[in-house]
């Protein structure tokens, strides 16, 4: 009687299972696709440098700005290598943080670029005093990449810009401590007359802490300085 059951519930048995291993079978996920790939070819890389207008130079400060542009070509690929698409992408961000050099008279100066790709250049900085500047005539600018990507452009020096560099580099950078306080008084307002008024005020700073230990003296140039400036207010001489 076993033996007749066994052989009853055989059959049963073998669709029982074979129904599990189906059911199993459905509820697994199917297998997906490779993902398509995309590739970016760069097509070209150049700088361009905005020295701004006019190109003839006629104060000693300009606002200059580096930009990069880059040019790719985006290709998506399938799975097994095959182009499906094609297109081109164009970027043009600020040259941030970066070197931008100055050539004048034969010398080399490194100038820093902003987050924004912009350098404030201004002739009256240190690092150009020693520059004959009876004889500057033009300055270039010139940005490098690593990958030797290069940009230029070029800045004429008028002759009015020249006269006006000559006067003002010995009222800012001749020695103050070898003159009293009508001869400081003066230079401040020489340099205010020519229209330099950040020089001129960056001086009379400099002044009031270089007299911070003799208050005294310190409070004869600021007295002096407020008696001219009034007269200069007033018109008179």
């Amino acid at each position: 009687m076993k033996t007749a059951l066994h052989n009853s519930l055989a059959p049963w048995a073998v669709w029982l299972c074979a129904g599990l291993l189906l059911s199993g079978c459905s509820t697994q996920q199917p297998a997906s696709p490779a993902a398509n790939r995309v590739e970016h070819n760069l097509v070209s890389h150049t700088l361009s440098i905005d020295a701004g207008e006019p190109r003839v130079l006629s104060r000693p400060q300009r606002i200059i700005r580096v930009t990069e542009h880059k040019l790719h070509e985006v290709i998506e690929l399938d799975a097994e290598g095959r182009q499906l698409s094609s297109r081109e992408s164009y970027q043009t961000v600020p040259w941030a943080n970066q070197t931008l050099t100055l050539i004048a008279e034969g010398q080399e100066f490194a100038l820093q670029t902003d987050h924004e790709g912009a350098v404030r250049l201004n002739l009256l900085e240190e690092q150009f005093v020693d520059l004959d500047l009876n004889q500057l005539r033009a300055i270039e600018l010139v940005a490098r990449t690593n990958g030797n990507v290069v940009a230029e452009a070029d800045l004429l020096v008028s002759r009015e810009l020249r006269s006006l560099l000559q006067q003002a580099v010995p009222l800012i950078y001749d020695s103050l401590e070898e003159g009293d306080v009508d001869q400081w008084v003066s230079r401040v307002r020489q340099l205010e007359a020519l229209g330099l008024s950040e020089e001129s005020t960056q001086l009379e700073n400099m002044l009031i802490l270089l007299t911070i230990g003799d208050p005294e003296l310190q409070f004869e140039f600021v007295e002096a300085l407020d008696r001219q400036q009034a007269q200069d207010h007033n018109g008179q001489p």
